[in-house]
C-alpha cells in the first residue's frame, strides 16, 4: 500500500496503521487492526494522559456528521480511549479540522512506540 492516502476511513474495515492529521501539530494514528490510539502532540499542543504511547480506541465520532467509526477529511472526530485500563475512566480528544489520512509504512512504524503487545514482559 505504497503511499496510501484516503479521504474517509472506516476504521472496523481498515487494516494498518493510519496517520490522520489536522491543522494542528498534533498527529493521531490509528492501528485499525487491533483497536489502538497513538497521539503524538506538536511542540504547543495541550499535553494529557495517554498521549506518546498506544492505547485501546473506544470509539470515534464525526462531530459534523454525528455518525461513529468513521474519520473524514474536513470533519473533526472525538476520540474516545482507555487511558488507563484496567482503571474507571477513559479519555477523550477532539481534534481539529482533518486535512489527511495516510497509510503509515513499515518504515514509519519503527520510529513510533512499541505496540502493547511488543512490550517486554
Amino acid at each position: 500500500m505504497t503511499g496510501a492516502h484516503v479521504n474517509e476511513l472506516v476504521v472496523a474495515e481498515a487494516a494498518g496503521v493510519w496517520a490522520v492529521r489536522s491543522a494542528s501539530q498534533t498527529v493521531y494514528l490509528i492501528d485499525a487492526d487491533s483497536s489502538l490510539l497513538l497521539r503524538q502532540t506538536g511542540p504547543r499542543s495541550s499535553r494529557g494522559p495517554g498521549d506518546g504511547r498506544w492505547v485501546p480506541l473506544i470509539q470515534v465520532e464525526a462531530l459534523f456528521r454525528g455518525d461513529l467509526g468513521t474519520i473524514r477529511v474536513g470533519d473533526r472526530h472525538k476520540y474516545l480511549f482507555d487511558w488507563e485500563p484496567g482503571g474507571n475512566d477513559f479519555g477523550f480528544w477532539i481534534q481539529r479540522l482533518v486535512t489527511s489520512i495516510d497509510y503509515v509504512e513499515a518504515e514509519e512504524l519503527a520510529g513510533l512506540p512499541a505496540f502493547p503487545q511488543d512490550d517486554p514482559l
